[in-house]
Parts: structure tokens; sequence; C-alpha cells
């Protein structure tokens, strides 16, 4: 484990997350429990991100839904967009339940083949781990 301490350099509240920006240079998004991720939060989220995306690092996100966290069509099909991505280096989810890794397992068979790449992870740390050893 490489894992190391990192500190909040910024942090942005929405509708239904929290996200932070530590200096490692991972942005770190926590969903509510029982949230619905609707079309316009996911649009939202994306230009967000993209004001923060400088043309050149691509981001490493980390993405801690909540429990009982869901995703409608419309925001699912949105983020598997390759537009969606393209600022995006490396995204790890950390999975709680079955569901999760259903509704990730088939974003990861869609999104495997664009540039971004994303796993899913049943700790935090594993997921830190292995978006620390992602390469711009």
């Amino acid at each position: 484990m490489i894992t190391k301490t990192y500190s909040v350099l910024d942090s942005h509240r929405d509708r239904i997350s929290y996200v932070e920006f530590w200096d490692n240079g991972i942005i770190y998004i926590k969903i509510e429990d029982k949230a619905e991720i609707e079309l316009s939060d996911a649009q939202a989220q994306y230009n967000f991100l993209l004001s923060k995306f400088d043309g050149k690092k691509k981001h490493r996100v980390l993405v801690d839904p909540g429990k009982f966290t869901s995703l409608t069509k419309d925001a699912r099909e949105f983020s598997q967009r390759p537009e969606s991505n393209e600022m995006t280096l490396a995204t790890a989810v950390i999975t709680r339940s079955l569901a999760h890794r259903i509704v990730i397992n088939f974003m990861i068979s869609i999104i495997h083949q664009q540039t971004m790449k994303m796993r899913m992870f049943d700790s935090r740390e594993k997921a830190i781990d292995w978006l620390l050893e992602q390469k711009n």
C-alpha cells in the first residue's frame, strides 16, 4: 500500500454530493445516502469539473456513492458518453452493494472503449493507491 495522507485544498457542495480537491491530485466525490442522481445532477457536476480542468492534467476521481444511491437512465447515459470523460484520466468507485457493482460493471464495459480508466474497489485505500498509480 502506498496510501499517503492528503490535505483538502478546496471543496464544493451541490444538490447530491460533496466534492473535495486533494493535494495529491485526487478529486473526491462523496454522494449522499439515498440520492437519485438525475441528468441535471450529472450535467452540473460535469460542468463544474470542466471549469477546474486546465486542459492538460486530467482528473483522477474517487467516487464514494452513498448507501442506496441510484442513477437514472439519462444520467447514466450522459456519464458514459466519451465527451463526458475527456477530462478524466481515471475514476475509482468504492462499491458497497451488489446493486452498485452491477451498475459499475456495466459502465466499465462501456467506458472500457474510451480513454478514461475506471475500476471499482471495496476499500477507499485500494482505490486511492490505484488512482495515484495512474499517469497522465
